[in-house]
């Protein structure tokens, strides 16, 4: 193959590796906006006034920028219908989280995290599972969209996500269930340790913008490797045909005392 041709080839090999770092790197800025979107969110939400749940989210619908707003409740808790979510660890311990309906006061139902429970001897529920008591009572919580499902089997009185259309099937509620949020609890109903309130996400962009702008010099690295090997391939031409020809040095810091000091001795 002809020498053009072949460096043609590792040109067109070098334009598409610096292409896929190019969308890689604009795959990693993409996350970094999701993350700082998340970290806007929580700060923006977070410690805003408590409002009454009709006015942040439908039965059937919820608009994402209301997530982590704080919601004020009135009613009772359905302690009998009380589910457990599976594989929910917490500061590197394993557990499960403690979802119980509550019916308002108005007539409808808002599912609620009550908190994270440590998972039991035998690793397949908690030892101890408290349970709120049915009298009324008025609670506060930050709302969140429900998880999707994962369609898979739990064991009876546990589901796999905070999915209100499963647990709705899982416990059979028959009164107007709010299906596309749940809320978690911002303060213990027993004021006891279990279960454990979950504390203010502490969300960090992570290292996205870093890996963006790794991916963009790998790209640039690609033709600057493929430039030096084409120069490098012309410099051992030019020898071989020119015996006069002499490659020039770049020259170094240092170079000049050095050659100073090899005269003077």
């Amino acid at each position: 193959m002809q020498t053009w041709k072949r460096w043609l080839v590792w040109l067109l090999v070098a334009s598409l590796f610096a292409i896929a770092c190019v969308f890689l790197s604009q795959w990693q800025f993409a996350r970094r906006a999701e993350a700082v979107a998340k970290i806007e969110l929580v700060s923006a939400n977070f410690d805003k006034p408590a409002k009454n749940i009709s006015e942040l989210t439908e039965l059937n619908k919820f608009d994402s920028a209301n997530e982590w707003h704080p919601v004020s409740l009135s009613g009772k808790f359905l302690s009998d219908k009380a589910v457990l979510i599976r594989n929910r660890p917490y500061g590197g311990q394993a557990g499960f989280l403690q979802v119980v309906p509550f019916l308002l006061v108005t007539g409808e139902i808002v599912a609620v995290e009550t908190g994270w429970l440590p998972t039991g001897s035998d690793n397949k529920e908690p030892d101890i599972i408290p349970l709120p008591g049915q009298n009324q009572v008025e609670i506060t919580g930050r709302i969140r969209p429900d998880e999707p499902t994962l369609n898979r089997d739990a064991p009876s009185g546990q589901l796999a996500t905070i999915n209100i259309e499963a647990l709705i099937e899982k416990v059979r509620l028959v009164e107007p269930t709010y299906e596309a949020a749940y809320v978690r609890l911002s303060n213990s109903y027993n004021n006891s340790a279990l279960p454990k309130i979950q504390p203010k996400p502490q969300l960090t962009e992570g290292n996205h913008l870093s890996y963006a702008l790794q991916w963009i010099l790998f790209a640039l690295m690609a033709f600057t490797a493929l430039w030096w090997a084409i120069r490098q391939e012309l410099q051992i031409k030019k020898l071989e045909s020119d015996p006069n020809f002499k490659v020039r040095k770049k020259k170094r810091f240092g170079d000049d005392d050095k050659a100073a000091e090899d005269a003077a001795s």
